[in-house]
């Protein structure tokens, strides 16, 4: 590859990965709560972002090139999860909303039962491992990651091209998105910015949600769409 072809294809990665979708939005809900969990769903997205080039490279656009299902497929697989994840992100802000209200309602009982919900709902998620999931199924189910991956990045990359090349375009990709992912998520996660998300965390799940959605939704759309017309 020459050296123009290698800077075509990381200003490109460039605007795909700094464009908002659902794995910024994903690391905003987690960052409201913590450093912690904004920075294991960052090396979740990261590690998509490593298998996506590497399926591709391995031959994915002649795959669906050849059996177009496949694509049909991954998109209605990548809605089906954006729905599911998008309706546990509106039950959940919409609990924490009802919680905070009783917290802040005369009963002291309530209160009491309030703060014991939320704290077994932060001990079910708030976890390295669950942020590194759900960070990997986000972005595998990533509208732009199926669009970029499955129409846009193979035709950077040249007939003929080497596996030294290979593993450099991979290496860049990687570091590329480290630096953005994990560098928003410490962004975000700074105190006095995480404080001010935190105050509106259950509109932040809720409009989460619906964001999240309305992206499965779309990608449902478009898989029917394509079966119908195989």
């Amino acid at each position: 590859m020459t050296i123009a072809a290698y800077l075509g294809l990381l200003g490109t990665w460039i605007a795909a990965i700094t464009t908002p979708g659902p794995d910024t939005v994903q690391i905003i809900r987690l960052g409201s709560r913590s450093r912690h969990l904004a920075v294991w769903a960052a090396v979740g997205i990261c590690t998509g972002n490593i298998l996506w080039p590497i399926v591709t490279m391995a031959g994915l656009s002649a795959l669906i090139a050849a059996f177009p299902w496949i694509l049909a497929v991954l998109y209605l697989a990548g809605g089906l999860f954006l729905i599911r994840m998008g309706i546990g992100s509106l039950r959940s802000g919409w609990a924490e909303r009802q919680a905070e209200q009783r917290v802040s309602g005369p009963s002291s009982s309530d209160a009491s039962t309030a703060n014991d919900e939320v704290g077994v709902e932060e001990k079910q998620t708030n976890t390295a491992t669950t942020a590194w999931r759900l960070g990997l199924a986000t972005n595998l189910s990533n509208p732009k990651a199926l669009l970029f991956f499955g129409a846009v990045f193979a035709q950077f990359l040249p007939v003929g091209i080497t596996m030294a090349e290979r593993v450099i375009v991979l290496v860049i990709m990687t570091a590329v998105g480290l630096v953005w992912f994990c560098g928003f998520a410490w962004l975000v996660s700074v105190p006095p910015w995480a404080r001010k998300l935190q105050q509106f965390n259950p509109i932040i799940e809720m409009v989460a949600g619906v964001i999240f959605a309305l992206l499965g939704l779309f990608l449902l759309f478009n898989g029917v769409e394509k079966l119908l017309h195989l």
